[in-house]
């Protein structure tokens, strides 16, 4: 919009501080594995607002509850759901907003990460990568709404996955799901890009 009035335009990344970099590195550091076969799927709401984007994912992640009894669903901060989890109630875990550094820890301690938006809604369109920097300074594989943000963070498939309708949610969680050792490289590639593109130390802004 600003370039149509020849503005000149320059994008500056989310960055995470060097702090967070070796917070991660501490807590990459002390990864446990996880309980049995159990596959702990997280999402991270952060602020009330988040309520219309989960609701995108509500028939996905009802079906993959349903299919899976291995898996639980663990809600971090405010997040309104709808009843239809009742029957799940034993594996959708729901946990409160904590602080910076107990928020890396939670996320480290979950097997996958969503990060569901609605395409094609402009506030929506314009929100940062920040969920992949996030699960992927620690590790985590992450499963996102198919915004331009996250196809151009996301290399599809090596480094997380980024899904644009319920079918796509379904077969990419599935693979992850089902496949420890694709968790689990994955992650790890997340994590090099996150630490070569998205930290102060490492990644610059030519522009």
């Amino acid at each position: 919009k600003l370039k149509s009035h020849d503005k000149q335009v320059f994008v500056s990344k989310n960055k995470l501080s060097n702090y967070d970099a070796n917070l991660a590195e501490n807590i990459c550091g002390k990864k446990t594995k996880s309980d049995g076969e159990k596959v702990k799927i997280g999402y991270f709401s952060g602020t009330a607002s988040h309520d219309k984007d989960f609701e995108t994912v509500k028939r996905v992640l009802v079906d993959i509850l349903e299919k899976y009894p291995q898996v639980e669903l663990h809600l971090f901060g405010p997040l309104e759901i709808d009843d239809v989890y009742g029957k799940f109630s034993d594996r959708v875990k729901k946990h409160p907003f904590v602080s910076w550094e107990k928020h890396l820890e939670n996320i480290a301690g979950v097997d996958i990460n969503i990060a569901p938006l609605e395409i094609g809604n402009p506030f929506c369109e314009s929100k940062s990568e920040l969920k992949f920097i996030e699960a992927g300074i620690v590790g985590v594989p992450t499963v996102a709404a198919a915004t331009q943000t996250f196809q151009e963070a996301i290399n599809d498939g090596v480094d997380g996955f980024v899904a644009g309708d319920d079918e796509e949610w379904k077969e990419k969680m599935k693979k992850l799901i089902l496949d420890k050792n694709l968790r689990k490289s994955m992650g790890q590639k997340a994590r090099e890009k996150v630490l070569k593109s998205y930290t102060n130390k490492n990644s610059c802004n030519e522009e």
